[in-house]
């Protein structure tokens, strides 16, 4: 069996990427620290957003990883959280959920019930693969309270103590780096100029990402092996 998922493999290369801003941006900054100050500072902005930006897609990779091994090894729907049953047809049941006139609603169940009624039965497998698309929609900006959130979608509530124990010692520094990513990405993309990172801050960032990355690999593969069937 693998050591890591492919979603994991795919998240290292996106850090590849990110270290090579953070290395052009270092060798600016041992050239010329002020005058290259404005090019220093675009890198390693940039650097942040990229980082963010994978471990997002990150988060969502190892996700669609157990979504499609559910379909494509027919792991029979009682053995589902219901949960799962919800994301899947989540946009559908909202519309359901927010209409008000009793036609509208019939509209709506009768929409529901096109489209996604083969997906609601705890009889065999699903008979088709599961829309990742609308199954991960909302998800975004990979806080650790939202990254945990999404795995309880698939009914998996423990993660936060599965992580704790593997990261043990690390782990609170390890969280409040992923929360001070995704709220230094934010102050970017809202136009704060004082929200930017050193590349010696960068690596710091990259490392602590790298590790959370890995330990988050590892209990989400194990619990799905535990309860779903196995995601390498």
């Amino acid at each position: 069996m693998a050591r890591f998922t492919s979603a994991y493999s795919t998240f290292r290369i996106g850090l590849d990427e990110v270290n090579s801003l953070r290395r052009m941006a270092g060798l600016k900054e041992r050239q010329d620290p002020i005058g290259l100050r404005h090019e220093i500072n675009a890198m390693c902005r940039g650097a942040v957003v990229l980082l963010s930006a994978h471990l997002e897609a990150y988060i969502k990779d190892l996700g669609e990883s157990a979504l499609d091994a559910i379909h494509r090894k027919s792991v029979q729907r009682t053995r589902l959280n219901s949960a799962i049953f919800y994301h899947v047809s989540k946009d559908l049941l909202d519309e359901v959920s927010d209409a008000r006139e009793p036609a509208r609603i019939a509209d709506r169940v009768f929409r529901f019930l096109s489209s996604d009624s083969s997906y609601w039965s705890l009889t065999g497998a699903f008979p088709q693969p599961i829309p990742a698309e609308r199954f991960n929609k909302g998800f975004s900006n990979p806080s650790f309270d939202k990254i945990r959130a999404y795995f309880n979608r698939f009914g998996y509530t423990d993660y936060r103590r599965d992580l704790a124990r593997r990261l043990k010692a690390d782990f609170a520094a390890v969280q409040n780096v992923v929360d001070h990513l995704v709220d230094t990405r934010n102050k970017i993309a809202h136009g704060d100029s004082h929200a930017t990172k050193t590349p010696k801050e960068i690596l710091d960032i990259v490392t602590m990402v790298r590790k959370y990355g890995m330990a988050t690999d590892a209990v989400f593969a194990a619990w799905c092996k535990r309860n779903l069937c196995s995601i390498k």
